[in-house]
């Protein structure tokens, strides 16, 4: 007990690198939608200060209630 176990890092490896995958998908929306700047700002100290609350609530807002001609396109 109290040892980290290959397993238990992986995990977490996996873990951290789908929030940090989530948060650029975030920005990139944010950057490509085409908000107002007022809007965007918001947005990100949003997604910043609320951390993953903010973020899920933003990808939730972007893909449901924006309307598509808002949101920009991913490349």
């Amino acid at each position: 007990m109290g040892n980290i176990g290959v397993l238990e890092l992986v995990i977490v490896i996996m873990a951290a690198v789908a929030v940090i995958g989530a948060y650029f998908l975030a920005i990139r929306k944010i950057i490509n939608s085409k908000m107002t700047s007022n809007q965007k700002i918001v947005w990100i100290l949003a997604i910043f200060f609320f951390h993953l609350l903010g973020l899920v609530i933003f990808l939730i807002y972007h893909d449901i209630y924006l309307s598509p001609e808002l949101r920009g396109e991913l490349r």
